[in-house]
């Protein structure tokens, strides 16, 4: 394993519930993880903004049985650039700092901002500086917890209609300057976001990786949304949206993305795996492990 990736797993897919939990991560326990992401997004521990105590006691009392590190992932709704709702996802991303901590887990990972299309330019700058107001406060509140907030790069979807790519994602860790805010790079988020937006993909995750102290990794082909196909059996047989297939089902060339990528050190790397591909989580588990050894090389080399 490099120096700067300190563990590497999945993500869990089911709900967050104790007996649904402890099965997925003694699958990944199994295979030889040595980390898992708690999709805290699926679960009952933060309730209307509000912390919901005895849930978190009941999901940290599953997480000690197993040796791993672990992280969470936060809401998928949450957009700390939504105007109408800014107090309502600041609370509710507080909440998730609380229980984060709660759980022993040192990364939360934060979705970057969302806006309608057609805002004039002067409102998406109002939005950015608002974000980044949040993520200052937020950060403060996080290092209270022994957490840190991690910015992730959105795909370009049909219900994300305008989002920052990994060069507008930079920039807002930048801007909030705090040292308790870092990014989320989600490879398989760039690769559709460079399809959209003709960018080299390379180049992307280079602008991300100084800010990076969390990384998601998911195979696709990097292709949009564009044709109608009612189920995820039909994405996958077109190989569009964003998949989280296994590794090796798609075109995202990781091995050569990975060479080059330097990451914070104590980078934690989860494979989002979709939970219908559970049955290949032995192989998702080996790749991981030689990606780990991967990163950096090509820079060490140089």
């Amino acid at each position: 394993m490099s120096g700067t990736i300190v563990a590497y797993g999945l993500s869990t897919e089911g709900m967050c519930e104790p007996d649904p939990l402890a099965r997925e991560l003694a699958l990944f326990a199994e295979a030889g993880c040595t980390a898992a992401e708690i999709s805290l997004q699926n679960g009952f521990a933060v309730t209307g903004g509000r912390v919901n105590v005895a849930e978190v006691e009941a999901l940290a009392a599953v997480l000690r049985r197993f040796p791993l590190r672990y992280t969470v992932h936060g809401p998928l709704g949450m957009n700390l650039m939504d105007a109408a709702h800014h107090d309502l996802h600041r609370a509710v991303c507080r909440a998730m700092i609380e229980a984060t901590g709660a759980l022993g887990a040192g990364v939360l990972v934060v979705h970057g901002g969302v806006w309608e299309r057609g805002l004039a330019p002067e409102e998406v700058e109002r939005r950015k500086r608002m974000e980044v107001g949040a993520l200052r406060e937020l950060g403060d509140v996080a290092a209270r917890h022994g957490v840190i907030l991690a910015l992730e790069n959105l795909p370009p979807l049909p219900h994300i209609p305008e989002t920052h790519d990994a060069w507008g994602i930079a920039a807002q860790v930048e801007a909030a300057a705090h040292p308790q805010v870092g990014a989320t790079l989600d490879i398989g988020h760039a690769a559709m976001m460079a399809t959209a937006k003709q960018q080299d993909l390379s180049a992307s995750i280079a602008a991300m990786a100084p800010h990076v102290v969390h990384l998601h990794l998911q195979d696709q082909f990097g292709r949009l949304d564009t044709i109608r196909l009612p189920g995820a059996g039909e994405k996958l047989a077109y190989g569009t949206g964003d998949l989280h297939a296994p590794p090796g089902w798609g075109a995202i060339p990781f091995e050569r993305l990975l060479a080059g990528f330097a990451p914070r050190a104590g980078t934690v790397m989860i494979y989002e795996l979709a939970g219908k591909f559970f049955r290949f989580v032995p192989e998702t588990a080996a790749a991981l492990r030689r990606f780990a050894g991967i990163i950096g090389t090509a820079r060490q080399a140089a």
